[in-house]
Parts: structure tokens; sequence; C-alpha cells
């Protein structure tokens, strides 16, 4: 499985939902060429949109402004710009981009400016505003902040593995650290322990298996769950919602 995570809702485009009757949303998303991230823009509209945890961080461009959007705990609310280019990154990697621990972002949408400072960030607003590629210019600018801080060896298979239900301790153990050497890593790149992003991570399997047809019984099981009960217990913990509640739902998008 891709250590790239399905999101249940966009920050802010998918599950896009209309409450005021104003003009239709386009959302698209791609994989980045460039980057470990996947890129999404939104036009259009002014409705609401719940996000799901996921394991992400996002960069956001707007015509207002730069926006990081961190790793959440529990659902979002959150009311998008009628306009919006962002970067997804893989778990773990926007803090490398971003030069500040994940673990200061969690649950907070907070501007650019107040991690990168105001000089920067008023660079990269302009660069990305007259682009005419504005998403290419995001993934420009990653890029290179990932040729100068590159992930850490140990990242890319300890997210896999974490996606896989390895326990923490194998986990640990196969990219040669402690467990408590993992936690901390884990808090500074995914912004939550390595037992939460593996529980986030694997919710978000579940709801693309539900959404995609799979009977809640059979998802359980292929997910790594020891029963439904097991299941449902851990869907309510991250989204406050039951598996059966995403059973048919058409896909994030």
């Amino acid at each position: 499985m891709s250590t790239e995570t399905q999101r249940s809702g966009a920050r802010p485009g998918v599950a896009e939902t209309q409450r005021s009757g104003v003009g239709a949303v386009s959302y698209s998303e791609r994989r980045s060429r460039l980057v470990p991230a996947t890129v999404w823009s939104k036009t259009g509209g002014g409705g609401r949109s719940e996000i799901l945890p996921d394991g992400c961080m996002d960069l956001i461009w707007t015509p207002d402004g730069l926006l990081v959007a961190g790793p959440d705990t529990s659902p979002v609310i959150a009311s998008g710009a009628p306009e919006m280019v962002a970067l997804r990154f893989d778990p773990g990697i926007a803090p490398l981009v971003l030069g500040c621990a994940a673990d200061e972002l969690v649950n907070r949408r907070i501007d650019l400016a107040d991690i990168a400072g105001a000089g920067p960030a008023r660079r990269l607003q302009l660069q990305v505003a007259e682009s005419a590629d504005p998403a290419a210019e995001l993934q420009r600018h990653a890029a290179a902040r990932l040729v100068s801080m590159p992930p850490p060896r140990w990242l890319r298979p300890a997210t896999a593995l974490l996606v896989r239900g390895t326990s923490v301790a194998d986990v640990a153990r196969e990219v040669s650290a402690s467990p408590r050497q993992l936690q901390r890593w884990s808090r500074q790149h995914y912004g939550y322990g390595a037992k939460s992003l593996q529980r986030i991570l694997r919710v978000n399997s579940a709801i693309g298996r539900l959404r995609g047809g799979a009977a809640p019984s059979d998802t359980a099981h292929l997910c790594g769950y020891a029963d439904y009960a097991h299941m449902f217990r851990e869907f309510r913990s991250v989204t406050q919602r039951s598996p059966t509640e995403f059973a048919g739902q058409p896909s994030a998008a």
C-alpha cells in the first residue's frame, strides 16, 4: 500500500457542501512528480467541507496569502477561499519543507509567515500569484527545500510499516531505533505518536474500502481489525462517526 493516504475530506476542497447556494465548486487533485505530495486545487463556491484526520499537512495558496494546515486529531469543518491551490504532503514530509516540527501545528491553521517569517512568505506568495502555473511554483519551492533538508532514512519505511499495521515496537526495530526514539521522531514529523498515526491511517484505508463498496465486516478483516467492534471504536475515535455512515458514499472529489 502506498504511504499516501486517501483523504476523506480535503483541506478544504473534497467533500465540499454548498450551504448558501453559491456557485458550483470545481475540485481536482493529482500526484506531484517533484515532491512526495498530492497537488490539489479548488475554484468557485463558498461552501463548507468536513476534514477528517489523515496524517497529512497542507501548504495552501489563496489570493490572500499562504496557509499551513497542520495534522488533525478530530474532524474539522472548514470554509475555503473561492480559489485555492495546495500541496498535501505525504505523512512526515511537511515539517522538512516548513522548517517547523509537526507537533507544533496539531489542529492548527496558521499563516506561513508565522512559521517562515514575513519576508520569505511574502516572496513565495508573489511568486505563486504571478506564475502561470501556481501549483508548479509551489512544487518547485517544496522541492528546493527538500534538497537542503531531505527526508531521514527511517521516514519512508516507518510510514509504510505503520500503514500495514506493524506494531510500533517492530517498526522501531526495523528502522534501528528504540520505541522511545521512534515516538520522538513521530511527534516531530507526523504530529502524533506512531500508534496514533497508525490508527488514523488505518481508518482512512477502511473508509476507502467502504466507499468502494466493501462490506463493513470484510473491511474490518482486510484492514487488520480484530473484529467489527474494534473497527467501530477506532472510527468513533478518529471520525466521530460509525463505519456504516461511510458505506457506499462516493469517493472524495
